[in-house]
């Protein structure tokens, strides 16, 4: 009688501690959410000439807010996963506390892999909540590279008229440096935000290779096709190779594990167009420093 009875009271403890998880970490996930300042800090460009090109960037800010709020439920529920991976597996609170604690320290990856041993009817979920979380990030580098690209076109085409303007003698020398400072802050706060994104992208690359192995790991990216650079003919350019077809899942590979090689491949996709992008920033810069000092002397 005594053994029943504490069985008995140990399941209802379980119980009430695992309805108590998800209202704490959804707290904790609004703390986050509303009390982080930006991480690319105060905006750095001064927009006078050319606030049509700096829109891009600051949209590129906007979808940081976001990408922030996606990232805060992403940990809440790899936390709340753990939890219910870790009661289901032990029958006891102690495991859903663990799940929880495993689950919330690192985010929705290493919270997902305390769970990645456990029985198939429960990796179906797991690979679910990845196949989402790549799906997320891919479409948030995508809003981003997308941005860069407009306004990486919109400075070029101004710093170009600015040039002959100057050349023609119809602008000052000082308006001149004055156009071309804001061009070239508005392209390093892109810049800044690009490489910053690419930094977090990578070390995702890696947890998700750690985390989701041969699901993650074979699934190819689509080559991405770049775009001619500002100035530079379209003739003569070398034939772009044929993309190469992304191999179809593997027949031993479980609906979810195919969902997420698909999601894995887009997910790279995005991440080289990001990285196509950053670098082409990166090398207008370098290219604007050399004509004004041609230019100004």
């Amino acid at each position: 009688m005594a053994l029943v009875d504490s069985t008995f009271i140990e399941e209802t403890v379980f119980m009430q501690r695992l309805a108590s998880i998800p209202m704490c970490l959804f707290l904790t996930a609004g703390l986050l959410v509303s009390g982080c300042t930006s991480q690319y800090g105060p905006q750095k460009t001064k927009v006078n000439y050319y606030p049509q090109c700096y829109q891009p960037v600051n949209q590129l800010r906007q979808d940081e807010n976001s990408t922030g709020k996606s990232t805060a439920a992403g940990a809440v529920g790899g936390a709340l996963l753990g939890a219910l991976i870790g009661g289901l597996a032990t029958g006891k609170a102690s495991g859903a506390i663990a799940g929880a604690v495993a689950g919330g320290a690192a985010g929705a990856v290493a919270g997902n892999v305390y769970g990645k041993s456990k029985a198939k009817e429960r990796d179906a979920a797991y690979m679910q909540q990845y196949s989402q979380q790549l799906g997320t990030e891919a479409a948030s580098m995508n809003r981003s590279t997308a941005a860069a690209k407009v306004a990486a076109k919109c400075y070029d085409e101004q710093f170009k008229l600015a040039a002959n303007q100057f050349k023609a003698g119809q602008i000052s020398r000082i308006e001149f440096q004055d156009k071309y400072n804001e061009i070239r802050s508005g392209l390093e706060e892109t810049a800044f935000i690009l490489n910053d994104t690419a930094t977090t992208m990578a070390k995702k690359d890696t947890e998700y290779q750690e985390a989701l192995s041969e699901p993650y790991t074979t699934a190819q990216a689509k080559p991405v096709v770049s775009t001619p650079s500002a100035g530079k003919s379209k003739k003569g350019a070398a034939a772009q190779p044929k993309a190469k077809p992304i191999p179809t899942a593997s027949t031993n590979r479980s609906p979810e594990e195919s969902n997420v090689a698909t999601q894995a491949a887009e997910w790279k996709t995005s991440r080289e167009d990001l990285e196509s992008t950053r670098r082409d920033v990166n090398s207008r810069m370098s290219s604007y420093e050399e004509t004004v000092n041609n230019l100004l002397g």
